[in-house]
């Protein structure tokens, strides 16, 4: 497992990701490493935002959630829910959020949120992140995957 950070600051469209992402792919064809080898997971704090509030998930437990969320790998779906009633989320919304965590493609994602206001402008930055990337030349290097969690409770 490695890690690596790259910002940019000062920029609110999604180009500034798809330029990040570009880097990043730069970076391993350099070096010898194909799409075939590497993955580049991606989900979007506006788009864990817009599936939470169409639960009944209001911002002041968007951190608390994200929390509990992010240990799903670790604990499974069932303690999960279990922690996220005992955050004071329903039983139904807890299931519900758990289930959605396994999303891995926009088409499911777009099939999940359907037309929810909450949800258009998360969804037309994901469809426009995948639509740069495969202008950019490293559409197959992204994958979309709602359990990608971790982060997006404190960084925008």
């Amino acid at each position: 497992h490695f890690q690596w950070n790259m910002d940019i600051v000062g920029e609110a469209s999604i180009a500034a990701e798809a330029e990040l992402l570009a880097g990043v792919t730069s970076f391993f064809k350099s070096v010898g490493v194909t799409s075939a080898d590497v993955g580049i997971k991606v989900n979007s704090r506006k788009v864990l935002a817009a599936i939470l509030k169409m639960y009944g998930i209001d911002d002041d437990k968007f951190e608390a959630v994200c929390v509990i969320v992010d240990k799903l790998d670790k604990i499974g779906p069932d303690e999960t829910v279990q922690l996220l009633r005992d955050a004071q989320v329903s039983d139904e919304a807890a299931r519900k959020i758990v289930a959605s965590l396994s999303l891995r493609s926009i088409g499911e994602l777009q099939e999940l949120v359907g037309e929810h206001p909450v949800a258009a402008d998360a969804m037309r930055e994901m469809k426009e992140l995948f639509a740069l990337a495969e202008a950019y030349g490293f559409g197959d290097w992204i994958l979309f995957d709602a359990s990608v969690v971790r982060g997006l409770a404190y960084y925008t």
